[in-house]
C-alpha cells in the first residue's frame, strides 16, 4: 500500500510539473515546490526560499512597470524599455541557484529557464532585462547573508513538567533551534508577534485541553469521525511534499489560474504570499523555544508528576500522529496557514472564494472550502485531532498569523500614489 502511495503521489508531481501555464511566474513558482518536495526541505527552510525567490521576482517585474513600492529600498534605476520576462528569468535563475542549487537537481529548472529565454527575441530589450534580473537577485541575496539561517544554537531540553522534551519512537533534538533568530523580511523584530504565554499547568484551561487531546487525539480514539482521522494525513505536508507554506501556494496558482491574473499580478501577489509565510516560519519558530512548551504526549502520560487533577492521568497515551521534533506552543503550521490565507483574502479582497485543494499525502482525497478562513480552522482542528498540539497552541497561532500577514499587507508592495 505505502508503496502504491508513493508511485501515486510521484504521479501527481509529474503532473504538477508538466501543467505549465502561459504566465511565468506560476511556472517558477511550480519549479520551487518541486525541489522543495524532492530536497525534503522543511517547512521554515522552505517558506524561506519561496521569499527570497519570489521576492527577487517581484523586484524585477515590478521595476520595469513600477505600478507598485519596491521590496528592496536601495534598488538603481531600471533601465528603460527592458523585457520584464528576461528580468524574472535571471531574479528566478540566480535566487533558485543560490537557495536550492545544492539540496535538488538544478537541470529541471534551468530548462525551463532556457524556454523562457528562447521565446523571447534577442534584443537590447532582453539582454538589458537580464541585467536587470541579475542585479536584483543580487541586491537581495546580499541582504540576505550572515541572516542566522545557518546559525547554531544549543537548545534547551527539558526534564521538569511544562518543559519540552524529545518524543517518540526516535526521541530526536529539536529541529532548527536557531530560526526563530533568522533576521525577518518583513517583521520589525523577531518577537513583534510572539504569542501570549501558554496556561499554567494548574489551570482549568490547560486541563479541557489535555483533555481533549486524550479524547480526539490518541491512536485508537473513536471520538474521531472519519473525516476528521484523514484529515490529519490531508493536511500533514510532511517532508517529500510541498510542505505547509508550500500547499498554500499550489492553492494561490489555481485561484490566479481561474481568476486570470497577470504576469505582474502574480509576481505581486507570490511575493506578498511568500513573504507572509517566511516570516510566520520565523515568528512561530521564535514563540515555540521562547516557550519551550511540551508535547500533549508527555503532558497526558505524566499528568501524575505535577498538580492539576483535572488532566486524565493516560500512561499509555499514544497520539495518532508522531509528534513533531519541536516545542509545542504554539502551532507551525496553524501558524502558516492562518498567514498564508489572510494574506490570499487581502490580496483577492474577500475571504469568501471557495476553492477546492487536493493533499500530496493523501491522493485521491479532494476538498474544498467556502472561504480562506475555513480551510485555516480545518487545518488547525488537524492538529489536535493527531494528538500533537493542544487547542490553545492552535488558537494563539491563528491569532499571530493573522496579524502578521495584515501588518505585511499594510506595509509592503503598497500602490504607487
Amino acid at each position: 500500500m505505502r508503496r502504491l502511495i508513493a508511485l501515486i503521489s510521484l504521479s501527481l508531481l509529474a503532473l504538477h510539473s508538466s501543467l505549465f501555464s502561459a504566465d511565468s511566474v506560476l511556472d517558477y513558482n511550480e519549479q520551487m515546490l518541486d525541489a522543495i518536495r524532492l530536497s525534503r526541505t522543511p517547512p521554515p527552510q522552505a517558506s524561506y526560499a519561496l521569499a527570497i525567490y519570489h521576492a527577487a521576482i517581484y523586484d524585477a517585474v515590478n521595476g520595469l512597470n513600477p505600478s507598485h513600492q519596491a521590496y528592496l529600498s536601495d534598488l538603481p534605476a531600471a533601465p528603460a524599455d527592458a523585457d520584464p520576462e528576461a528580468a524574472a528569468a535571471e531574479a528566478a535563475r540566480a535566487t533558485f541557484l543560490a537557495v536550492m542549487g545544492r539540496k535538488a537537481n538544478p537541470q529541471p529548472f534551468l530548462k525551463l529557464y532556457r524556454e523562457k529565454l528562447a521565446a523571447i527575441p534577442d534584443s537590447p530589450a532582453k539582454t538589458d532585462g537580464q541585467a536587470w534580473g541579475k542585479t536584483v537577485a543580487e541586491r537581495l541575496l546580499a541582504t540576505r547573508q550572515n541572516d542566522g539561517s545557518h546559525a547554531k544554537v544549543t537548545p534547551v531540553i527539558g526534564e521538569t513538567p511544562g518543559i519540552w522534551r524529545p518524543t517518540p519512537a526516535l526521541f530526536r533534538a529539536p529541529t532548527d533551534p536557531h530560526w526563530g533568530n533568522v533576521v525577518p523580511f518583513a517583521m520589525t523584530a523577531n518577537d513583534q508577534f510572539r504569542a501570549v504565554p501558554p496556561p499554567a499547568l494548574d489551570s482549568q484551561t490547560f486541563a479541557d485541553a489535555a483533555n481533549e487531546v486524550v479524547r480526539l487525539g490518541h491512536r485508537d480514539s473513536t471520538a474521531r469521525s472519519e473525516y476528521e482521522t484523514n484529515s490529519t494525513i490531508f493536511w500533514s505536508d510532511d517532508l517529500g511534499t510541498a510542505t505547509p507554506p508550500g500547499h498554500w501556494n499550489v492553492v494561490a496558482s489555481d485561484i490566479s489560474r481561474e481568476r486570470g491574473l497577470s504576469f505582474q499580478e502574480n509576481a505581486r501577489l507570490f511575493a506578498l504570499l511568500n513573504l507572509a509565510g517566511a516570516d510566520a516560519g520565523i515568528s512561530v519558530w521564535e514563540t515555540k523555544y521562547f516557550y519551550n512548551y511540551w508535547r500533549p504526549e508527555h503532558a497526558i502520560r505524566e499528568a501524575d508528576t505535577y498538580q492539576n487533577a483535572g488532566v486524565i492521568h493516560d500512561p499509555e497515551f499514544i497520539p495518532l500522529m508522531a509528534s513533531p521534533t519541536f516545542p509545542d506552543y504554539t502551532s507551525g503550521h496553524s501558524t502558516f496557514s492562518r498567514a498564508c490565507t489572510q494574506m490570499l483574502a487581502l490580496y483577492f479582497g474577500t475571504d469568501q472564494i471557495t476553492f477546492s485543494t487536493v493533499s500530496e499525502g493523501f491522493p485521491g482525497d479532494v476538498r474544498t472550502f467556502r472561504s480562506f478562513s475555513e480551510a485555516a480552522t480545518e487545518v488547525g482542528r488537524s492538529r489536535i485531532f493527531g494528538g500533537i498540539h493542544y487547542n490553545f497552541a492552535d488558537w494563539e497561532a491563528q491569532k499571530c498569523g493573522k496579524a502578521l500577514a495584515t501588518y505585511i499587507h499594510q506595509n509592503y508592495l503598497l500602490p504607487k500614489n
